[in-house]
């Protein structure tokens, strides 16, 4: 990938790049004889491959990822930036919860659900997508997959907001079933 990307940049494309790759392929040849064979068969292809209206030689390993929509493509796909994106939010989720428990607020009750919701639809999302394949299953399935996925973290996310903003909160309610939780017994 990296070399891929090295090669698309502006400096590989250009003609004095090409020539001196050119003169690099052959001086590898260390007898006269083989310098030329390998120049009478290099010749016809440099002045191919260098022409203006031709491709240059390094555009022709990378011509298929070159096109507009290609790489347009592979702007709207990168899942670098989620991947990170979905990192974060489970490192966020370490100190976020303790102090959420500690200082029991909306606001903190608010940005919890969403970091909860968040992080649960990415899972639920992986799994969808590795274990219900339209290989698999069917084009219908997945779909029908996707849909609950979505159905159920819109009503998580409604749910712990209705909590948070018509009963008594997210960590107060935790702090309640801990509190029942721990009676014993003979005090229900």
């Amino acid at each position: 990938m990296a070399f891929s990307m090295f090669l698309r940049a502006p400096a590989c494309t250009s003609r004095v790049f090409s020539q001196q790759i050119m003169r690099l392929a052959t001086q590898q040849a260390t007898k006269p004889v083989e310098a030329q064979r390998m120049l009478s068969s290099i010749m016809p292809l440099q002045t191919s491959f260098l022409k203006s209206d031709t491709t240059p030689i390094l555009n022709a390993v990378r011509s298929f990822r070159t096109s507009p929509a290609l790489l347009h493509e592979e702007k709207a796909h990168d899942h670098s930036k989620l991947w990170v994106i979905e990192k974060l939010t489970s490192a966020a989720l370490v100190p976020l919860i303790p102090i959420c428990l500690m200082i029991p607020n909306r606001i903190f009750d608010s940005v919890l659900a969403i970091l909860i919701t968040a992080h649960s639809f990415w899972g639920l999302e992986a799994i969808v997508v590795e274990y219900v394949r339209v290989l698999l299953v069917g084009v219908t399935i997945p779909k029908i997959a996707m849909g609950v996925v979505y159905f159920l973290t819109v009503l998580m996310l409604g749910g712990l907001f209705f909590l948070i903003f018509n009963d008594i909160g997210l960590c107060r309610g935790f702090w309640r079933i801990w509190r029942n939780m721990r009676k014993p017994k003979d005090q229900h």
